[in-house]
């Protein structure tokens, strides 16, 4: 697609690398890692999963700029989650080594739900947040936005843009974000509200219930049942104890 004229010499050092380097615990040369990455991820069982490989897989090849492009990739998606990628090790360390696929598909998500929702002066600061931060050009940086995002669109169909964006909705959250913070669109914070409000009951229940349970164990044994009814209520259906 595009061959761009990089100036190599300090993007595998650069701030922004280390800190994506220390999200997934990556321990040997960060292209050898992306190379097994794409691989692992277009292996998948998980078709949204295989088809995030095949986007950056793509990315990768159409720039004939090898890991820089699917890393800067990684990179966009990340800030648009939350991770401002300026420590080597960040709040969302454990549940990337958890999941390092869910993380990936986050990041591809966040940039096709999330760039467009920037203002123009939003999306011109991104790109030159992230081009300080991995060195590189934003012109390269915004080609590469560009490709994520039409690539998606291509591969992808609607229940795999479905998951994508659950995919997003629980990497923002290891960053304090929601999912409307990440889209900016009304339905989604429609959906946080109410998530955030059955979040809130179903933990007033599980409080009242533990207090009930703590008087007798006959209670305790009501206090299940009731339990089990109001969290199907909620659309919680397993009586958990």
């Amino acid at each position: 697609m595009i061959a761009a004229a990089l100036p190599m010499a300090g993007f595998a050092t650069s701030t922004m690398v280390r800190a994506i380097q220390g999200l997934y615990g990556i321990a040997i040369d960060v292209n050898t890692w992306t190379d097994n990455h794409l691989r692992e991820l277009q292996n998948s069982d998980n078709l949204t999963v295989a088809r995030t490989g095949k986007v950056l897989e793509g990315a990768k090849l159409g720039f004939g700029l090898g890991y820089v492009v699917p890393v800067t990739a990684i990179a966009v998606g990340q800030f648009l989650l939350g991770n401002t990628l300026q420590a080597a090790i960040t709040v969302g360390t454990a549940a990337t080594l958890t999941n390092p696929f869910a993380m990936t598909c986050a990041a591809v998500g966040a940039i096709c739900y999330g760039w467009g929702a920037l203002s123009s002066d939003e999306q011109k600061n991104v790109l030159e947040t992230i081009g300080a931060g991995l060195k590189i050009g934003v012109e390269l940086i915004k080609s590469v936005v560009n490709f994520i995002i039409s690539t998606t669109k291509e591969l992808m169909n609607s229940k795999n843009l479905a998951e994508i964006k659950d995919f997003v909705r629980e990497a923002a959250a290891t960053f304090g974000k929601t999912l409307s913070d990440v889209t900016h669109a009304i339905s989604d914070r429609i959906t946080d509200t109410a998530q955030a409000a059955k979040a809130l009951a179903i933990s007033a229940v599980d409080a009242t219930v533990d207090g009930v349970k703590n008087g007798s164990q006959a209670a305790g044994t009501a206090a299940d049942k009731i339990k089990g009814r109001i969290k199907k209520t909620l659309g919680r259906g397993d009586d958990v104890s």
